[in-house]
């Protein structure tokens, strides 16, 4: 039965799988806290309280989302006037934030969002697998989105909190997803689906 699917097909349709494997496994390590940096945050915000010493929750060397310019731990500031010690970037919490959904909401809407893209991961599998065009190109979409969202991870590689786990979903994300595009490019195997 493998055999007798053109090696282009049998390729996409592996990287595919894979593509909805790392998926899933990307949810499962966020969601059971695997892919969180050990240590509980030193060098972070801290979302609800101020981030002194001796406050609940509090990091030493963070900031805090909500406070004041100079409240904070050691060598952190308040968000408004954050000075530095702290990490930072850009986050779909931080992005979402200011629409005023709580966390939990934007947990569940990005859980969804995972969940839908597996799903249709799994039907642009059994597209290419019966050699269809529309499963071919909805692939190459999957693989577009998986490019996207994995790109901004490449910026994190090698940073000072190091999640081996995280990274190298990103990279082998990165490295499923490339070759779904470049083979549902090729003449050779848009000749091959109908």
């Amino acid at each position: 039965m493998l055999a007798s699917r053109p090696k282009p097909i049998l390729i996409v349709s592996i990287l595919l799988i894979v593509l909805a494997v790392l998926s899933a496994a990307s949810v499962v390590t966020s969601r059971t806290g695997f892919a969180r940096p050990a240590g509980g945050g030193t060098g972070g915000g801290n979302f609800q309280a101020n981030a002194g010493p001796g406050v609940a929750g509090g990091d030493a060397g963070g900031g805090n989302f909500q406070g004041a310019p100079g409240v904070g731990g050691p060598g952190g500031a308040g968000f408004a006037g954050r000075t530095g010690g702290g990490g930072g970037g850009l986050s779909t919490f931080s992005l979402l934030s200011s629409t005023g959904l709580s966390s939990q909401v934007i947990g569940t809407i990005t859980l969804g969002i995972t969940i839908l893209g597996i799903l249709l991961a799994l039907l642009s599998i059994f597209g290419v697998w019966k050699q269809k065009r529309w499963g071919l190109n909805l692939g190459m979409v999957i693989a577009l989105l998986f490019l996207l969202g994995a790109l901004p991870g490449l910026f994190t590689l090698g940073g000072r909190n190091i999640n081996w786990l995280r990274d190298s979903i990103t990279l082998l994300t990165l490295l499923a997803a490339a070759p779904i595009v470049v083979f549902g490019i090729l003449p050779s195997t848009r000749d091959v689906v109908m």
